[in-house]
């Protein structure tokens, strides 16, 4: 899978590459092969897509939400960037697993476990990355949120 710019990620794997370089714990980003790189960015730009930005597209015909009528925000290069890091951990975490499928607690011999029922948005629940929200809300339209 190689990345298109605007057709199906937001930021180039030479941008990610850039951003890491400058993260502080960034390991796990520099342990992957290249094409699972590009996966991830896709994946965390098609996430990312899915908000509702302020603004209007450049063509109605595009793929993806930009470009748009203002350059492209270093927050949502940088939220793609956060998202995808977040992936990682949280496809190897049975803990995330677990809330995502909604166990309330796990018990095995004398060790329990308890999940809080999550009391987050749907929007919350679109991205695995807390970083990642904050840097996309503040190029969303607000008002009231209806999830797909």
């Amino acid at each position: 899978m190689t990345i298109e710019l605007y057709k199906n990620s937001f930021v180039t794997l030479e941008d990610a590459q850039t951003y890491f370089e400058e993260r502080y714990d960034s390991n796990d980003w520099f342990a992957l092969e290249e094409e699972d790189k590009e996966k991830l960015l896709i994946t965390a730009s098609k996430k990312i897509n899915t908000f509702d930005f302020v603004g209007e597209q450049l063509a109605k015909d595009q793929p993806m939400a930009f470009p748009r009528d203002y350059e492209m925000p270093q927050d949502i290069k940088d939220a793609v960037c956060e998202e995808a890091i977040s992936l990682i951990s949280k496809s190897s975490s049975v803990h995330a697993k677990n809330q995502a499928d909604n166990i309330s607690s796990i018990s095995l011999g004398a060790g329990s476990v308890s999940y809080s029922p999550s009391s987050n948005s749907d929007e919350v629940k679109l991205l695995a990355s807390a970083t990642a929200l904050y840097l996309v809300k503040k190029w969303i339209k607000k008002g009231y949120y209806m999830p797909f």
